[in-house]
């Protein structure tokens, strides 16, 4: 068994799910951001994989390193600054690109009220895990 690595609560959203929200689940996001991110439990990040837990009624999901394509940090046309608070240091998701086309955003213990997030932390464990 993988010792763990680094741990923390998460929010998420398939990019799927960020392009089909409509107008009111939008403007539900300017208030609360977690409108536009379904997906929330524990991420816990070992030598070998990703998981995320809660991910939803299948239970958790486990992403293994060699199946990631791609990690960036960063606001684009799926999930802007406007709504994440703005600030691209402490706001902008993680952008986890799977090399079978799926795509994931994270906002890694997200805290509401400031628009804080440890995704610069996160994307320098992520992107020191890739192979």
């Amino acid at each position: 068994m993988n010792s763990s690595v680094k741990s923390a609560k998460y929010i998420a959203a398939l990019r799927t799910e960020l392009s089909d929200a409509r107008a009111t689940k939008r403007a539900a996001a300017l208030i609360n951001q977690r409108a536009l991110f379904p997906h929330r439990g524990q991420a816990t990040l070992t030598a070998e994989q990703l998981e995320f837990s809660d991910w939803g009624r299948q239970g958790s999901i486990t992403i293994a390193r060699e199946s990631v394509r791609r990690v960036t940090r960063q606001f684009d046309q799926h999930y802007g600054a406007f709504v994440g608070g703005a600030s691209a240091k402490w706001g902008a998701p993680i952008i986890i690109e799977l090399k079978d086309g799926v795509v994931i955003y994270v906002l890694f213990n997200h805290r509401a009220f400031l628009e804080k997030t440890d995704n610069p932390e996160w994307e320098e464990a992520l992107l020191k895990w890739l192979p």
